[in-house]
């Protein structure tokens, strides 16, 4: 969870739970468990929900933003759920700034779910389709917990909601977990991409290797080369030392950076042209050569 005081407002950015990641061991009526959210699971119930609230503490007396009206951006993207949220609470603001804001909760309908058990002897369940009820910011008053439930009358029905959060934070994860060589790729280009637009509002991550990231960095199609490291946890792209690149190979171009240094000239490449009056020429001849049947 990210937190920003900025012109009389806090704004609140991070994820609220991951997607396809097993909880720790849970319990429940049945017995202990341990559980995971399938991917796309957060999208289809954000597609069902045009007004998902989010609360202080689960408490619906203390409204601090909502997606309808535009104060709550909820997501999912390649990590899960997650929530960019602008608030004016001036309770809140005082708690941001003191550092009393806990983590993330959030409050669901489990419509669909698989459950086996493992070779462990310890049941999962996979959760395959949920009705999200609100998301919750969780202040200094209440430790965010992965589970819990509660019977709430909804529509005239009694429905079991479940509330699920404060596992899964980007500053707490385990060394294992944020081990960038242990991310799959989706997961490192989010990183990444985050990571660039810090320093390049604009900027569109195109492709990256274990040392440097190829992107555009505002609305102009040039690409350029940029080195990146990881040290702990924190990704640091060093933007300085960019380099002009054409694609293709990405190439490396004459471009002047802010250290005067000019990158080495690459030997421009012979490409045959094609003279495209014989395209028709051409591409009979390709079709006979490969006995094609011209329909």
């Amino acid at each position: 969870m990210k937190v920003e005081i900025r012109n009389g407002k806090v704004l609140i950015d991070g994820y609220v739970n991951a997607v396809e990641r097993f909880s720790k061991p849970l319990t429940d009526t049945r017995g202990k468990f341990i559980e995971r959210i399938m991917p796309s699971v957060f999208k289809r119930a954000l597609e069902k929900n045009d007004n998902i609230l989010v609360l202080l503490n689960h408490d619906y007396n203390k409204e601090l933003a909502n997606t309808k009206s535009g104060t709550a951006k909820l997501y999912e993207d390649n990590i899960g759920l997650r929530a960019v949220v602008e608030i004016d609470d001036p309770i809140v603001i005082d708690k941001a700034s003191k550092g009393k804001l806990r983590g993330w909760s959030f409050g669901f309908n489990c419509n669909k779910e698989d459950r086996k058990t493992n070779e462990n002897g310890l049941e999962e369940r996979t959760v395959l389709d949920i009705d999200l009820v609100e998301v919750s910011i969780i202040d200094d008053r209440k430790v965010p917990a992965y589970i819990g439930t509660s019977i709430e009358l909804r529509n005239d029905n009694e429905k079991l909601v479940e509330y699920r959060g404060g596992e899964f934070d980007e500053q707490n994860l385990s060394n294992e977990e944020t081990n960038f060589t242990n991310l799959t790729s989706s997961q490192k280009r989010e990183i990444l991409s985050s990571s660039l637009k810090k320093i390049f509002n604009d900027g569109w991550l195109e492709d990256f290797d274990d040392s440097y990231l190829y992107a555009s960095i505002d609305n102009d199609c040039a690409v350029y080369k940029m080195p990146y490291t990881i040290q702990n946890d924190e990704t640091l792209i060093d933007s300085n030392s960019k380099v002009k690149v054409i694609r293709g190979g990405y190439e490396e171009v004459r471009d002047i950076g802010l250290n005067n240094e000019v990158p080495e000239q690459q030997p421009t490449k012979e490409v045959e042209k094609i003279d495209y009056s014989e395209y028709e020429q051409r591409l009979k001849k390709v079709k006979e050569e490969l006995k094609w049947k011209i329909t």
